[in-house]
């Protein structure tokens, strides 16, 4: 209930003061009216001063792949417009079990951003394996410089996963593949049961 009924702001001995005098005024008040009457009182008077907060849930809340792919992709400098993504890694460096399956669900997302030519990973893997590289990440920058020139990217998204709770903490970045620099970063949480 607002704070306002009519123009006139509410206040509990306003109320109560105005029902007084409406029962003094009354002949004909029931016992039943009067029970009625004074329950809808007490619930005027508990919500005449007290400030209700309502908070909506979002009933359908976008995917962790779809919030990470927007952030990233958000303030994107004009030199970068070529990417690919790779496979996601655990914190310890290696593939982990749902690495590739995270970089495709993230390579859609950031397609669907249309922000950033993203390369296919299944296209190119041939074209990488023929030079020694894959996708599989790497901290070596020669390297990330490497795939970078041969697929004539201007930055590869990394993921790092990480075990939380009942699912994992998703941690990627839009890295610069001539400088190793962070351009962006996002992270999330991903549960087979929300997604």
């Amino acid at each position: 209930m607002g704070d306002k009924l009519t123009g006139l702001k509410l206040t509990k001995e306003r109320i109560v003061n105005s029902i007084l005098r409406l029962l003094e005024n009354t002949i004909y008040f029931s016992k039943l009216r009067a029970g009625i009457f004074i329950c809808i009182l007490f619930v005027v008077i508990s919500c005449a001063n007290e400030k209700k907060q309502m908070v909506f849930m979002d009933t359908n809340p976008k995917p962790v792949f779809e919030l990470i792919a927007e952030s990233i992709t958000k303030n994107l400098k004009p030199n970068i417009k070529r990417s690919i993504v790779m496979t996601f890694i655990t914190q310890e460096g290696k593939e982990h079990s749902y690495g590739a399956l995270f970089a495709e669900k993230l390579t859609t997302d950031l397609v669907k951003q249309n922000k950033l030519i993203v390369l296919d990973r299944l296209m190119f893997k041939g074209k990488l394996s023929e030079k020694s590289l894959s996708l599989n990440p790497t901290s070596d920058l020669n390297y990330v410089k490497q795939i970078g020139d041969l697929l004539n990217v201007d930055a590869v998204v990394i993921g790092i996963v990480t075990p939380y709770a009942s699912g994992y903490d998703i941690n990627c970045r839009l890295i610069d593949v001539k400088t190793g620099l962070i351009l962006s970063a996002e992270e999330g949480y991903y549960s087979e049961k929300t997604e």
